[in-house]
């Protein structure tokens, strides 16, 4: 009994280094799925400092200008113009960057998740094999994308739930209604944002889960299968995603400094994310698997609990 507790109790952890070894196991699908996580990441990074940052400084410059000036001079006209023609390139590019981040998380989370989804079941593919023979044979690809889309529209409608929340919060000014208005509901956003990628997973590994099916098997298994574990999976997900922040914030310093400088930072923020991005899709994928072997072993010994008949 003692051997079995103590197996229990370090299962809690043991799926997490099984998550971080995942990826050593396939190096030659690993490193080019690591390139795509990471390669949108840094247009990101480079695209905010290059078009997004000068046009708003710019067009924040010529507000300030603009409430000295006389609105009937031609200085005033002109100036007018020039912010409606660069608020016009703001939004298109700031558009474009949308649309674009929306079909490479699409694309991102599918491939990952179904690099990982392999790996672990034991298959090692390349990339290219990856595709032809998994991602684009049959139907495999329909269940995953109608999970993504579904959790996207359901992240969507929690931010921006919570973005209500907050400002109810903090009309009211308190620090109990903050807590009970916004905090307690961010929590529980944390913790079902991290039950979206497990659905996500559930749909990668199993064809005939898909959108509802896939987030309640999900909620079944972080509330009732393996909580625990669960729990364990939110906290460090949160944690290491948090580690990757401050190097941002130094780079975006050091922009202003040294843009040499400040664009390699951006770059090793951008691997490192990368990286982080690839643990949290492995950890999610690798926590449904074990936690349905559970499932299995737990309903194989509950058929096996002798019911105290003495056999004759």
């Amino acid at each position: 009994m003692a051997t079995k507790a103590k197996s229990s109790s370090s299962s809690c952890l043991s799926f997490l280094k099984d998550a971080l070894l995942l990826p050593t196991q396939n190096a030659k699908l690993f490193v080019p799925v690591f390139l795509l996580v990471t390669a949108p990441l840094l247009i990101l990074q480079i695209t905010n400092v290059f078009c997004i940052q000068p046009r708003t400084a710019d067009i924040l410059h010529h507000l300030d200008e603009i409430k000295n000036m006389d609105p009937s001079s031609a200085d005033y006209a002109e100036l007018m113009a020039e912010i409606l023609k660069e608020a016009r390139e703001l939004v298109i590019i700031s558009i474009a960057l949308l649309i674009i981040t929306f079909a490479e998380s699409f694309a991102k989370q599918i491939i990952a998740f179904f690099a990982t989804s392999t790996t672990y079941a034991g298959d090692r593919y390349s990339l290219p094999e990856l595709f032809t023979e998994v991602i684009m044979k049959g139907r495999r690809l329909r269940g995953p994308l109608i999970t993504v889309a579904m959790v996207g529209v359901l992240n969507v409608a929690c931010i921006l739930l919570l973005v209500a929340l907050l400002q109810l919060a903090m009309s009211h000014m308190g620090v109990l209604y903050m807590a009970v208005l916004f905090v307690l509901p961010f929590l529980v956003f944390l913790y079902l944002n991290i039950v979206f990628f497990v659905a996500i997973a559930a749909s990668v590994a199993d064809a005939d889960r898909r959108g509802v099916s896939a987030l309640t098997l999900a909620w079944r298994l972080m509330t009732q299968v393996w909580r625990k574990e669960g729990c364990v999976l939110v906290v460090v997900v949160q944690l290491v995603e948090m580690v990757p922040s401050p190097l941002h914030a130094v780079a975006l310093a050091w922009l202003k400094k040294s843009m040499p400088m400040g664009l390699a930072l951006l770059s090793v923020y951008a691997l490192l994310s990368g990286l982080v991005q690839l643990f949290y899709y492995a950890a999610a994928m690798v926590y449904y698997y074990q936690a349905m072997e559970s499932k299995e072993v737990m309903a194989h010994d509950y058929v096996k609990i002798p019911t105290g008949e003495a056999t004759v």
